[in-house]
């Protein structure tokens, strides 16, 4: 069947659109942008700086603690004037993590914020990211 799809000279331009698709797709993801952010053991909170986002635009997010004492709560906001959490999750204490993805409701600014533990508690390390 192969070598009869081949043979066949109007089934050329397919294959080749075909193969210029699957090229194309890779590239595509490999432009995805990322901010990363850092915590260090002394800080309870740290703030990214602003990512422009397109509504509609996938969004994917993680965090990964290095022996934190604590959990970290980190989520991405939207700013427009306030801050408008748009998703958050938590990543367990130690070498927990988690990641979450979701679609942008908004065109504008966003950024990743993190906290260590509850109020005003440090011990925390880690970092992550948003991939836009």
């Amino acid at each position: 069947m192969v070598r009869k799809l081949f043979k066949n000279p109007k089934n050329h331009f397919v294959l080749m659109t075909l193969a210029l698709m699957l090229a194309i797709v890779p590239v595509q993801a490999a432009f995805a942008a990322e901010e990363y952010l850092y915590m260090l053991p002394n800080e309870h909170s740290v703030t990214g700086d602003f990512v422009w986002i397109s509504k509609g635009d996938s969004v994917y997010y993680e965090w990964l603690n290095d022996g934190s004492i604590h959990g970290v709560g980190f989520g991405v906001y939207y700013f427009d004037g306030s801050s408008k959490l748009i998703s958050n999750k938590t990543a367990g204490s130690g070498n927990g993590g988690a990641w979450a993805l979701f679609t942008a409701p908004y065109t504008g600014n966003y950024f990743l914020k993190a906290n260590c533990g509850g109020a005003g508690q440090t011990g925390c390390v880690g970092s992550g990211f948003i991939r836009y």
